[in-house]
């Protein structure tokens, strides 16, 4: 089961991770009890998650991912000291979903550059660019430097923030919105902040992580 752990260790390689679980959970649905390598395999996943990963490497997930990923390694071990087959399969598809999750949310990870973010978003948000140099805050040919390949133009430190936070965001209501409505979303006056639409709070030194948050709930609600 080296793979599987390699994969895991340093959520390094999270699509791989997402594909052993399928393989192992399509071992487990051969059998009608929980075999010991299979069990085995569960042990030391627990232990790659709990222990072997940094912490700054979960930091840097989706907090709401991280949590699944450490709930099913939960219910995973407890369905493996009771026997539960049934209850195993699911903990791994769990496991499966969050990590392939993370895989796709690479592309707006702190490794990528604010050139190569701003790309991405383009690419994403199936809305004119025009509409995404407004929501960030700056001309429209700014952003077409930013997202051209051959201008070097990179985002000041302010702008490549903003830029940050609004890919994460859109990263995040894609899962259950539209592409183009996650862009709709920042201009949408909310309840939850008062009257105030999404988009007001993008400089605001506190805004950014109860967006945040809110976008992680409306994800977590379209899951369930």
């Amino acid at each position: 089961m080296t793979a599987v752990l390699d994969a895991v260790a340093e959520i390094a390689r999270p699509a791989d991770a997402a594909a052993e679980l399928a393989r192992l959970n399509g071992r487990l649905a051969g059998e009608r009890t929980v075999p010991a390598e299979v069990a085995e395999a569960v042990h030391e996943l627990a232990a790659a998650v709990a222990r072997e990963t940094a912490m700054s490497r979960w930091e840097a997930v989706d907090p709401y991912l991280a949590l699944v990923v450490h709930r099913s390694v939960i219910r995973a071990g407890e369905a493996v000291r009771g026997g539960e087959r049934d209850e195993l399969r699911v903990a791994l598809e769990s496991l499966r979903q969050a990590f392939a999750a993370i895989a796709e949310n690479e592309p707006v990870a702190d490794e990528r550059s604010p050139r190569e973010i701003a790309r991405w978003l383009a690419e994403t948000a199936e809305v004119p660019q025009s509409r995404l140099a407004e929501l960030l805050g700056v001309s429209l040919r700014q952003f077409q430097r930013w997202v051209s390949p051959t201008d070097q133009t990179r985002p000041g430190d302010d702008d490549a923030r903003r830029l940050r936070a609004v890919a994460r965001i859109v990263n995040q209501l894609r899962f259950a919105l539209t592409p183009a409505g996650a862009i709709d979303w920042f201009g949408w006056e909310r309840d939850d902040l008062g009257g105030r639409a999404p988009v007001e709070l993008l400089d605001e030194p506190g805004g950014l992580p109860e967006l945040a948050t809110i976008a992680g709930s409306m994800r977590s609600t379209y899951a369930a």
